[in-house]
């Protein structure tokens, strides 16, 4: 499932904790008990056969029936499926905070590092919940799918120490401009891309991308390579120590909001919905604070200022 969401070998390994190697031998395994290819593989972008975009959707269904069966059988309350986006981002480390203090808030969660890619998903019941930031999707909201923002986690820039800009206790655009800034991927997640290249060009700074996203290991290896790149990373990743953090101003934020289907009748989904922060706690102070105007939309009424 993670390769035909993610339609790239490597960040669907990645995500699995497996090698590439270990991946394609298994998508071929599945291809052989099959007696059909699922996958067009080739020296362009990886792609999903007839046969594997007819097959994807009974093979959800399948997955998903599997597990409710064996849950069933056990006698096993069900747990509310939630796509947390990635590893080190704020919305796991909130749900780890809630499931603490509610050990009966039973979650099974998932990584597809992508809203877009968790949305249909939502919208066939397959995932419950899913986190992200509900803009430059490239696609309409689908229908009967609601959202609510949840909170703002902060980017800084990273580069390792030693760089020219590393003993800056704060930098803008006038500082970055001479080296930019890079990102460890290049269209892909768009929600995230989009929002990083509005603010590079709010900072009439050059931004330049990557196209093979393996994580924050691979994006410290790859600073390691090239010493000279500034990259954005969130403000409460841990690091190494050969990597300096360094804030920005205005601070850019990768806003999290929580999405669901409106119908859905998991007993699970309203206590979530009313344990998690409402759009009331977000803090945002517009003198130094930046988001893209359609995020802004999704702020309340009245910005809140920090204490």
């Amino acid at each position: 499932m993670r390769a035909a969401d993610e339609l790239h070998f490597g960040r669907a390994a990645a995500a699995l904790y497996l090698t590439q190697q270990a991946l394609s031998k298994r998508v071929r395994r599945l291809e052989e008990t099959l007696g059909t290819a699922l996958f067009v593989r080739g020296r362009g972008p990886v792609e999903l056969t007839g046969a594997g975009a007819r097959f994807l959707p009974y093979a959800r269904e399948l997955l998903v029936l599997a597990a409710t069966a064996a849950r069933s059988a056990r006698g096993e309350p069900l747990p509310l499926r939630v796509d947390v986006w990635g590893p080190v981002h704020r919305p796991l480390g909130l749900l780890g905070e809630l499931v603490s203090a509610y050990p009966d808030l039973l979650l099974e969660l998932s990584m597809r590092r992508s809203l877009g890619s968790a949305l249909d998903a939502v919208a066939r019941g397959d995932l419950d919940v899913a986190w992200g930031r509900p803009h430059d999707l490239g696609r309409p909201w689908p229908a009967g799918l609601r959202r609510r923002l949840v909170c703002l986690e902060p980017i800084a820039v990273g580069m390792l120490a030693g760089h020219p800009l590393a003993d800056n206790t704060v930098l803008g655009g006038s500082e970055l401009r001479e080296y930019g800034l890079w990102m460890p991927f290049e269209d892909r997640p768009p929600e995230l891309t989009g929002l990083l290249r509005a603010y590079a060009a709010a900072l009439d700074v050059p931004i330049t991308g990557t196209a093979l996203n393996l994580g924050v290991e691979h994006t410290i290896a790859e600073l390691r390579r090239h010493p000279r790149r500034v990259t954005p990373l969130g403000a409460w990743w841990q690091l190494p120590g050969d990597v300096v953090r360094v804030p920005l101003r205005p601070t850019p934020y990768l806003p999290w909001s929580v999405v669901w289907r409106a119908d859905n009748p998991h007993p699970l989904l309203p206590r979530l919905l009313k344990l998690l922060p409402g759009p009331g706690t977000v803090r945002f102070d517009p003198a130094r604070d930046w988001l893209p105007e359609p995020d802004r939309a999704d702020l309340p009424r009245a910005v809140v200022h920090p204490a």
